[in-house]
């Protein structure tokens, strides 16, 4: 398949599970799932979705555990409306860049809160 094709088929599905996420699930845990990206492999057999959350490692667990309980309804609803010869597997992986993000985003405010100075560069 060719590269404009994948990437159709792969906003497409994250604009699908993403609405599916947000109006047709009835699951609190999924409640806060953002997702991040899709990437199809070549013959459209398997689509990885990469999502994030803010939260521990055990609400963490927990979306996984929903995401793979509810990825055969997500499959089942979005197979009209996608028209694919091949509907790929679904298979959910969690994205860390978001959580690293904020902690990065923590770590900085903390520093400018203590008054940290910069570090300056010495002449060489």
């Amino acid at each position: 398949m060719g590269k404009k094709y994948i990437g159709r088929v792969n906003q497409l599905i994250r604009q699908k599970v993403t609405q599916l996420l947000l109006t047709g699930s009835n699951d609190p845990r999924l409640a806060e799932v953002t997702i991040t990206d899709v990437s199809v492999n070549r013959d459209t057999t398997r689509a990885e979705i990469y999502y994030s959350i803010i939260g521990s490692s055990e609400e963490l667990a927990e979306v996984q555990t929903a995401l793979d309980g509810a990825a055969g309804w997500l499959r089942a609803k979005m197979a009209p409306t996608l028209r694919l010869r091949n509907l790929p597997e679904l298979v959910f992986v969690y994205d860390p860049s978001l959580a690293q993000g904020e902690r990065i985003e923590a770590l900085l405010h903390q520093l400018h809160e203590e008054g940290t100075p910069a570090a300056k560069p010495e002449d060489v």
